[in-house]
């Protein structure tokens, strides 16, 4: 088996350390754009909510009562059952 010598070695990790510089910008990239996707997304979502609200015929706190009824409704299916009745002791 060849041993590397200090200077080779050396140039290895710089080329290593070069490639990570490189990844990482690259990684860096490709999450902002997909921050901006999302972003653009959540943009045409709001439209077409504002859009949907006035087109109806309900008022801001009609629709603010039935979006807050539906999160009441989500909140109470996840709720876990309660146990009934008193704990009991542990046995000694």
């Amino acid at each position: 088996m060849a041993r590397m010598t200090r200077e080779s070695l050396q140039l290895k990790i710089q080329k290593a350390e070069e490639k990570v510089v490189r990844t990482g910008n690259t990684y860096n990239a490709a999450c902002e754009e997909l921050t901006n996707l999302r972003n653009k997304m959540e943009a045409i979502d709001n439209e077409v909510l504002v859009e949907a609200f006035m087109k109806s015929n309900k008022t801001l706190e009609e629709a603010i009562e039935f979006f807050e009824s539906d999160m009441k409704a989500e909140e109470e299916e996840t709720k876990p059952a309660s146990r009934r009745g008193r704990k009991r002791k542990a046995s000694k």
